[in-house]
């Protein structure tokens, strides 16, 4: 039987600051680190008061000891960019295992808005598994003066104080770090099981999920199997709300397709700690965590009680309630979406699966000029070099195994894992270059969101029609090798029956191939 995972230890740093007990009690009473600061042209944020100290975080999460095999994950964005800005490519990950003498497995995602999220995924499997005792999950993320004009390209930013589920127009970013320390069978300390998990894609739009929330829906109920619980078990739903309109439409009719007209209170804390973008779902899981520790449902802040409609946001404050299964939402730009389920008490533990893995059709594609040839010609102006690579590998393979539009695997059962060494670092030049030049304002926003490397997997998915799990891996040198694993595993546990694996950078060109259960014919 697999072991059960529980939350042991949470850090904090946000624009309440990095105590954690004085952090949670402001979010409880309704108050916001959201403002503004001048900066960004005035734009509502929120800024963590210190210089990122990850290392001494993690230190102080550690003090009573780990065990030494413990794993470290961690969700972010900004990886990339930031191994391009110092050159030393995802050092700060390594820092961390060797300050704490952590052996176990380690992996960086950068999954969009999910890649919190997503790295807690992946540390549930890893436990569950017996791979390691214990994972300290991290999510991190800065503002950038990119990340800002690439979302004003947009029209995302919402010039006032967002208010989700409540017709704002758009969302407030904001930094933060969040670490847990998730343990397998624990025996004291729990503040929360983490119980199950859902992940999937929309592959329908590559910055808005389709308004009835189809994708987000399917990783709920996902995640509400894998934890062996009913909607009806659900106690509260830490939602995703971001404040635009797309985001709340979508995760509101998930809501309702899931639990029809019993839906249990769902809020938002986006608009007291800001969207911490890849932080986000490791942010929000411990503001999850906590409510079940405390039998408290935590506030949308900016909520008018008069406006709240069909659904319970809990409004402005806090208020005193069973919590005793709760839901955690995510979703990210190119369509990816993750669910985790935590609960009050441990759920119910499944048996291990195993099941035998082939690999076929792998292809290799040796530069842009030869993807550029390969890709279908409407795709050619949206996608940057990486993603040029990655589709025409990544499609290469599909058809390399006999998959076509018309005889192709379920949609919802296969998966996709983007795997890059070094990012998108040409779109990473060009954001660069137009900031040097004073012309942020000129940023095109079709070509922007190929910054987030769950936008280059996106694509992929859509021309293929693939809806299952999606990850993109940024983990440097290691990165194709994690992918590997990690592929396997989401066959051998039954979250996928097909996964295509995609691995580019753009130099030294792309590679990819498709994992299945059953062997594979190639064609």
């Amino acid at each position: 039987m697999t072991p059960a995972i529980a939350i042991t230890r949470i850090k904090l740093d946000t624009g309440f600051g990095r105590d954690l007990e004085q952090t949670w009690r402001r979010v409880q009473a309704g108050e916001s680190a959201v403002c503004t600061t001048g900066e960004f042209d005035g734009a509502y944020i929120s800024r963590m008061d210190s210089a990122v100290d990850l290392v001494s975080l993690v230190a102080a999460i550690s003090e009573n000891g780990l065990p030494a095999d413990t794993g470290v994950v961690m969700g972010t964005n900004g990886a990339p960019e930031m191994a391009w800005l110092t050159g030393q490519p995802y050092s700060v990950l390594d820092d961390v295992a060797e300050a704490i003498g952590a052996t176990g497995p380690r992996a960086v995602f950068g999954t969009g808005c999910i890649a919190g999220t997503n790295a807690i995924c992946y540390a549930i499997d890893v436990l569950r598994t017996g791979r390691a005792r214990a994972m300290l999950v991290i999510g991190l993320e800065t503002l950038t003066v990119t990340t800002m004009a690439t979302f004003r390209s947009w029209k995302a930013i919402d010039p006032a104080p967002s208010r989700p589920y409540q017709g704002s127009s758009g969302i407030n970013l904001g930094e933060g770090i969040a670490v847990l320390l998730l343990e397998a069978d624990p025996q004291d300390g729990v503040i929360a099981y983490v119980n199950g998990y859902g992940l999937s894609s929309d592959a329908f739009h590559v910055t808005s999920p389709p308004p009835n929330g189809e994708g987000l829906a399917r990783a709920m109920t996902m995640a509400l199997d894998d934890a062996g619980v009913c909607p009806e078990d659900v106690d509260y739903v830490n939602g995703h709300g971001t404040g635009t309109s797309a985001n709340d439409t979508a995760e509101l009719a998930a809501m309702r397709a899931v639990f029809g007209a019993s839906a249990p209170p769902i809020s938002s804390s986006k608009p007291q700690l800001g969207h911490t973008l890849g932080a986000a779902g490791v942010v929000e899981t411990a503001i999850t965590a906590l409510a079940i520790r405390d039998q408290v449902l935590p506030p949308t802040a900016s909520a008018d009680p008069a406006e709240t409609g069909e659904w319970d946001v809990v409004p402005q404050r806090a208020r005193a309630s069973r919590v005793d299964v709760a839901v955690m939402n995510s979703l990210a730009f190119g369509g990816a979406n993750g669910v985790l389920v935590l609960g009050r008490h441990a759920g119910n533990r499944h048996s291990t699966t195993d099941r035998q893995v082939a690999k076929g059709g792998e292809v290799t594609v040796p530069d842009v000029g030869t993807a550029t040839e390969l890709i279908p010609r409407a795709y050619a102006n949206r996608l940057d070099d990486l993603g040029k690579l990655a589709m025409a590998a990544g499609q290469s393979a599909w058809h390399a195994v006999g998959h076509t539009a018309d005889d192709r695997p379920a949609a919802d059962r296969t998966g996709l894992v983007f795997a890059t060494a070094s990012g998108p670092t040409r779109t990473i030049d060009e954001l660069h270059a137009t900031e040097l030049r004073g012309e942020l304002d000129r940023i095109n926003p079709v070509t922007a969101p190929n910054i987030v490397c769950s936008v280059t997997a996106y694509y992929i998915c859509q021309l293929l029609g693939i809806k299952g799990p999606l990850s993109a891996i940024t983990s440097g040198v290691d990165s194709a090798a994690i992918a590997d694993d990690y592929a396997h595993g989401l066959i051998r546990q039954r979250r996928a029956d097909t996964v295509l694996v995609v691995c580019a950078d753009e130099v030294g060109g792309a590679r990819a191939y498709v994992l299945k259960e059953e062997p594979l014919c190639v064609s």
